[in-house]
């Protein structure tokens, strides 16, 4: 067995063997199967520099509690809003020296506090990293959000499943979430633990997770990273951003990770067809953007000068890995100045866009895919992502947002022939590479495209007989025709969950249980991360994804795709059976909740 991370965790964190408090106490004795070391005082393992019995800025605040069945500790949470004190907010790394011999199952206990304000991605729990990890992992709670409060039972304390690893001379490392201060609201700083737990594994538990780990029949996920909103939200130059995903999917059921450009006109890696994300914002329109959109600017410019642009960075990860690497492009995503702010345009559109109105269609902020150039563009940008990176395949988001041909000018054919032209230049760029790079497209029937394909000037079965597309990624809540089509020509059909209702055929906008009643989800207004209680959108559950990929897989998709979804419960996604049996409990995969705290 190499010393690897696994990511399979074991039915329950303690299933009975005996229970060590003391952590030297263990490493002295000769644990066994099922023994388990639970560590609740995590004010003892801490430096004392690094915490505090009352608030201080740049400290871990530690506090006692006691949970429902008499087990007691100290915990330490941190919840600072220190605006542009953010920075000194964040309390230095720690490091716990572990040194256990032999393969544990590792979990976190994560107090699920009444912290304000609510944010739609909850920032609780920690990063944790074991030394040698190239990067750290989030742990929390997972679970939605909806009527802008977080779903499930609070006051309570999550015992959240992490990984499998080999403890031999080994320290763990903790840190606040993403090692900084938060986008939305601007400058909160925020982390909370309460245990570790680290259970013996036998050598029949360390073979069988390796083995399910690496089982292709499995490997049915994939995970779309939208290439800006993790930069946006709580990410500094240097702090390894991209690389997280690999590490928190690694060994898991998530096949590929897809990163994407985060608009069709402009990059997030150093381009000679197009500039950078915020290269055509003027001096002067620099302080109308948000704060996030400033940091995502830092940190794509930082990465592109330093050679750790996400292109490169999420390719060798996910090899290293395991997983393949696709990259993506939204397909005729452009923006206008207006709720989202008044340089949104140069910021996301690029200055190609700007020197180029005679390829828009006339009156939206749309390309005009029956213009050559227009089309040429599009190839020149992909073709150089593929020559550029080792990319496993291409994705071609035509979900953000439709219709991308214009109903009222174009028909089916301008999309279906542009397909077989991007296909046919990839074929001349993996001539040169030496090995074939998949092409694959994902799109929406209804949902937020308010319309089906057709209406869309899409003709799928047309896409799929050109013999062009590797596999298809559509969101729809019936499938089931889409699954009958593509398996009449041979390609394989992933569901797409995206932040939809699972149970209402109209999606959110038709579902009660989403309904906002301050203002429709949708992304940050410039100015609301000052706010101290920020809108909340609703997003999916845990439970909820599971209904959705179980309703799927039953009507035949041979796997699913995650669309704006930051958790890990898609590390299991591609277990059917097990889904079926959380599905008929209520149960999330990798959380034990404690009955009070």
């Amino acid at each position: 067995m190499r010393d690897q991370n696994l990511t399979q965790p074991q039915p329950d964190f303690c299933p009975g063997g005996r229970i060590f408090s003391d952590l030297q106490h263990a490493r002295t004795t000769a644990l066994t199967a099922g023994d388990a070391v639970i560590l609740r005082d995590m004010v003892a393992l801490a430096p004392p520099a690094t915490w505090s019995v009352e608030p201080q800025r740049g400290r871990w605040q530690a506090r006692p509690y006691r949970l429902a069945d008499g087990q007691s500790g100290r915990l330490l949470v941190l919840n600072d809003l220190a605006r542009d004190e953010g920075p000194c907010a964040v309390p230095p790394e720690i490091e716990i020296p572990l040194d256990l011999s032999g393969w544990y199952a590792l979990w976190i206990g994560v107090p699920r506090l009444d912290l304000r304000p609510v944010l739609t991605q909850p920032l609780d729990g920690v990063d944790v990293a074991l030394d040698g990890d190239p990067a750290f992992v989030h742990v929390f709670p997972e679970r939605g959000t909806r009527h802008g409060r977080p779903l499930g039972p609070s006051g309570v304390e999550v015992m959240c499943y992490w990984t499998c690893a080999r403890l031999d001379g080994r320290r763990l490392r903790l840190r606040v979430p993403y090692g900084t201060f938060c986008s939305q609201p601007w400058g909160l700083v925020r982390g909370s633990i309460s245990a570790l737990c680290l259970m013996k594994l036998s050598e029949r538990q360390v073979a069988a997770c390796a083995q399910d780990g690496t089982d292709p029949a499995h490997k049915r996920v994939w995970f779309f990273h939208d290439g800006y909103s993790p930069y946006w939200q709580a990410s500094n130059p240097g702090e390894n951003c991209d690389a997280r995903y690999p590490q928190t999917f690694r060994n898991s059921d998530v096949r590929a990770i897809v990163l994407q450009s985060p608009a069709t006109g402009v990059a997030n890696w150093p381009s000679r067809v197009t500039g950078l994300v915020g290269e055509a914002v003027s001096d002067a329109q620099w302080p109308l953007l948000r704060r996030g959109d400033r940091r995502a600017c830092d940190y794509l410019r930082w990465a592109c000068a330093n050679g750790q642009e996400g292109m490169r960075v999420l390719a060798n990860a996910c090899h290293a890995a395991g997983m393949e690497f696709h990259a993506g492009l939204r397909m005729n995503l452009f923006f206008t100045n207006g709720p989202l702010g008044q340089a949104v345009e140069a910021l996301l559109n690029g200055c190609f866009w700007r020197d180029h109105p005679e390829l828009r269609v006339p009156g939206k902020a749309k390309w005009d895919y029956a213009l050559p150039a227009a089309r040429g563009f599009v190839l020149d940008l992909l073709a150089e992502l593929a020559g550029n990176y080792d990319v496993d395949g291409i994705n071609l988001d035509f979900t953000r947002w439709p219709p991308v041909a214009d109903p009222q000018r174009h028909g089916c054919e301008v999309l279906t022939t542009f397909i077989a032209d991007i296909r046919r230049r990839l074929d001349a760029v993996a001539r040169a590479r030496g090995r074939r790079i998949a092409l694959s497209a994902s799109v929406v029937d209804d949902y937020h495209a308010f319309c089906g394909l057709a209406e869309q000037r899409i003709d799928l079965e047309a896409w799929l007989a050109g013999g062009a597309l590797d596999f298809i990624c559509v969101q729809a809540w019936d499938i089931a025709p889409y699954v009958a089509l593509a398996r009449r020509h041979n390609v394989p059909l992933i569901a797409i969950l995206d932040q939809e209702s699972v149970d209402v055929p109209g999606g959110k906008r038709a579902d009660p249980a989403w309904q906002q009643e301050t203002r429709p989800d949708e992304d940050p207004l410039p100015g609301e991360e000052y706010a101290d209680a920020p809108h909340v959108n609703s997003t999916l559950d845990p439970t909820e994804y599971d209904r959705g990929a179980l309703r799927c897989y039953r009507a035949g998709a041979d796997g699913i795709a995650l669309v704006n979804a930051f958790g890990t419960y898609g590390r299991r996604l591609g277990h059917v059976d097990e889904i079926a049996q959380r599905v008929a409990t209520g149960r999330i995969f990798g959380q034990s909740v404690s009955a009070s705290l």
